[in-house]
């Protein structure tokens, strides 16, 4: 249980539903519980705990994707506003690397930054639902596109363009933020 609270940050951060976390987290811990056995501690106890706990998420997006929801306004959701970024002929209407310069630094200082965590983490949370998962399970867990293209329950050409919307959105979200 004294994990708990981190697996509840990785459970939100990536479902963006406080109930459907800790559900997903009290899953995670039956199913550690009922596999200890199998626990040889090779690794920390919060990383396999952390691996079951993501597994259990992807489940659930695939469950999800085998039942969609119909909305009405699921349209309004998939487009993002980057109209605007260019021109007539394709080219940028706006420098696209204005304000980046405190993302060009490296690794370990940008982490240590956490004025652009924040940042980061706001422009993230303003993405429509199906882009902010698709963009999590493809940059942050790292998986690749076709894998998160099923999570999101999209084919693999949509999630390509998407990712790419998402990328743009954030992008100019930055630039505005940093820049205020």
């Amino acid at each position: 249980m004294e994990h708990a609270p981190a697996l509840y940050g990785y459970a939100f951060s990536r479902l963006r539903d406080h109930h459907l976390a800790q559900d997903l987290v009290q899953d995670a811990l039956l199913a550690a519980w009922k596999a200890q056995a199998t626990y040889q501690g090779e690794a920390p106890l919060l990383t396999w705990l952390t691996g079951i706990l993501r597994h259990k998420i992807i489940d659930h997006h695939r469950s999800k994707a085998r039942r969609p929801e119909v909305s009405l306004d699921e349209e309004s959701h998939d487009s993002v506003g980057v109209e605007g970024i260019f021109n007539e002929h394709g080219d940028w209407t706006i420098n696209p690397n204005h304000g980046t310069t405190s993302l060009c630094q490296s690794p370990a200082i940008a982490a240590q930054n956490s004025d652009l965590r924040k940042w980061i983490a706001f422009c993230m949370e303003k993405l429509p639902p199906r882009l902010h998962l698709l963009f999590t399970a493809r940059e942050v867990d790292d998986c690749s596109v076709a894998e998160a293209a099923k999570i999101a329950g999209i084919t693999e050409g949509s999630a390509a363009v998407m990712l790419t919307r998402a990328r743009q959105a954030l992008r100019l979200c930055l630039q505005e933020s940093l820049n205020r």
